[in-house]
């Protein structure tokens, strides 16, 4: 991931957190917040020490960007996203974690609208 796709200064984690809108499974909480002005989306990633030590606070945060280069096609580019893990998400392999944040795309709504195939 790219530097200018990722969110780093509390300034603008703070802002998403008070102006975005967030949605939660068991193992994740996303923030997102609309951004006009850019054209690309940016990731933000919180993984609390609760979670586990550094090794397992990494590997976490490395399968959630995997997700997002992956998916980041397929979400609407203009907006700011923080990503929080919780205790469960510790667990989670590759596949489950993609389906686990897939289902928070799905739920609030940030897959880019498909073009329907007319037949």
């Amino acid at each position: 991931m790219k530097k200018r796709n990722r969110l780093k200064k509390n300034e603008e984690f703070q802002k998403v957190f008070r102006k975005g809108q967030s949605m939660a499974n068991r193992q994740f909480v996303i923030y997102q917040l609309d951004q006009p002005n850019q054209d690309e989306l940016r990731l933000g990633l919180s993984v609390s020490k609760k979670i586990g030590n550094a090794v397992m606070r990494n590997r976490i945060k490395r399968l959630i960007r995997q997700v997002f280069l992956e998916e980041g096609h397929k979400l609407k580019q203009e907006k700011d996203y923080i990503v929080i893990a919780r205790k469960p998400a510790s667990e989670l392999t590759f596949e489950e974690t993609k389906k686990s944040l897939q289902h928070l795309f799905r739920k609030s709504a940030v897959y880019q609208q498909q073009p329907k195939k007319s037949s």
